[in-house]
């Protein structure tokens, strides 16, 4: 049967075009969140190790899984993982919301593979190895489709919107390419209690920008711009955001639905003692890259953003809050390194995250 599925299924580093095609046109999320991302076709081609898992059919793929291989830092110590980026397949995982049991052949081929350490299930390799991805509840067909496949939930998170009407520049500056060895230390520095940090696309295009006191660097964060076209928000106040925003003027700056430009971050960092500048980081950054929001992805075992004063603006006031979860499939590994996932916060990239 695996046979059958497996001369079915392709299998490329460099993305192939049919796949390219199919992620540009699928819409991602709920019935509540639903959007599209528009930079797909540049940002594809920035992926760390990718692999294109794909079925074609006349030259269309209907379906494409992209898993990106990655050193990230688990208990202290550097371990191989495999991340999900992209999970699309048409309508070849049709199941409702009602959960079933899996026996597809489709199904059974990728409950397989997930077992393995080199993604073929005809030929397998079954060293350790990590599957993980993000996965909203709300979704329930996607959700107990990763619970068939023998995920489980191992951390929660939320988005934080940070955003101003008019930004002001706060001493803001990009980071300088002698810069990077200093500011790379305080970041894994100030991670190094997290669960999966990777600094891969830390400095990505030099969209790292620092806040500078006395000509010392004492914050900073990874920026990168990114455009969504939002077909749907959550709640009464994400339909109202929808359509009173091409005539509001001021919201009109802070979200257009149909080319929603904004900054994924990650990589924040402050200096202990300069907390209350973290306001003035965020602000800065809006203001030197001329965007009006951001976001911060943030595991609700992380605390480190409490307490510290941060008025966030209007987008958070107004959003609805939602907790999506990670969750991975662990093959080989000690129980104490699933039991430690519960216990630490995870680093989350906002690279991954759109």
């Amino acid at each position: 049967m695996l046979d059958r599925v497996h001369r079915l299924i392709r299998h490329e580093k460099i993305p192939p075009k049919s796949v390219i095609d199919l992620l540009t046109r699928t819409y991602i999320g709920t019935k509540g969140t639903l959007y599209k991302l528009l930079d797909t076709k540049t940002k594809i081609h920035k992926l760390h190790q990718p692999h294109f898992i794909f079925i074609e059919r006349n030259n269309k793929a209907i379906g494409n899984m992209t898993i990106c291989q990655r050193e990230v830092m688990i208990n202290h110590e550097k371990t191989p993982s495999n991340y999900i980026r992209y999970f699309a397949f048409d309508q070849l995982f049709q199941g409702g919301s009602q959960k079933g049991k899996g026996s597809s052949q489709l199904h059974q081929y990728f409950k397989a593979l997930f077992d393995t350490s080199n993604f073929d299930p005809v030929n397998p390799e079954k060293d350790p190895s990590i599957y993980w991805a993000f996965i909203d509840p709300d979704n329930i067909r996607s959700f107990n489709m990763n619970e068939r496949f023998g995920f489980e939930t191992i951390g929660q998170f939320k988005t934080l919107a940070f955003s101003r009407v008019n930004p002001k520049n706060r001493n803001i500056s990009a980071l300088r390419e002698v810069e990077k060895t200093e500011v790379m230390a305080e970041i894994k520095s100030f991670y190094a209690d997290h669960q999966f940090f990777s600094p891969i696309h830390l400095f990505d295009d030099n969209n790292y920008y620092v806040l500078r006191k006395d000509g010392q660097i004492i914050a900073g964060i990874q920026a990168n711009p990114v455009k969504w076209k939002i077909k749907s928000l959550p709640g009464i106040s994400g339909r109202f955001l929808l359509k009173s925003a091409p005539y509001i003027p001021r919201i009109r700056k802070l979200i257009n639905p149909d080319n929603h430009e904004f900054l994924a971050t990650e990589g924040l960092f402050w200096k202990k003692g300069f907390e209350h500048e973290v306001q003035n980081l965020l602000e800065g950054v809006l203001a030197e890259t001329k965007h009006h929001s951001l976001l911060i992805w943030q595991d609700l075992k992380d605390e480190s953003l409490k307490g510290i004063p941060i008025k966030w603006g209007f987008i958070q006031r107004i959003k609805q809050d939602n907790t999506i979860h990670i969750v991975a499939k662990i093959n080989g590994h000690p129980a104490d390194t699933k039991e430690s996932f519960h216990k630490k916060p995870f680093y989350l990239s906002g690279f991954d995250m759109t």
